[in-house]
């Protein structure tokens, strides 16, 4: 009596539908690394535009910077909502120097808002601006 063995040809069910399950893990982790990714990528985009916001606002103060050490130009409030960024998402803070007194030395930060980082960092960038003190009565 001969019997006949069956040989498998191909793969079973289980075997498909595990290696489906795997992939569709994997494409997953990739799915979550690249929002990662485009979070982070969005995250330094708005600290470059908070960075050239604060240097916009130190440049722009190199302008008044004789009438502003001489008290020829106001320091007030409107003088200082003038250097605020024009885009509402970011918020412009003077350290070190105060309203009706102009500082040669102070700290210019940009803030930002985004709820979707959650790493506890602030989401703020700052830079220091030093301009010397110039003769009274100077051609700025």
């Amino acid at each position: 009596m001969k019997k006949h063995l069956f040989r498998q040809k191909g793969f079973s069910l289980l075997e498909v539908m595990i290696a489906l399950i795997i992939s569709a893990i994997a494409l997953l982790g990739l799915a979550a690394g690249q929002v990662k990714s485009l979070q982070f990528a969005r995250n330094s985009f708005d600290y470059t535009v908070s960075i050239i916001h604060a240097n916009n606002a130190v440049e722009r103060i190199w302008i008044d910077i004789c009438q502003l050490q001489d008290a020829r130009q106001a320091f007030d409030q409107q003088y200082i909502e003038s250097l605020t960024p024009a885009l509402q998402r970011y918020t412009l803070t003077l350290t070190g120097v105060a309203e009706g007194s102009f500082a040669n030395d102070f700290t210019v930060s940009v803030q930002w808002s985004d709820q979707r980082m959650t790493d506890d960092l602030p989401n703020a960038a700052a830079i220091n601006a030093s301009y010397p003190q110039l003769p009274a009565g100077c051609n700025g």
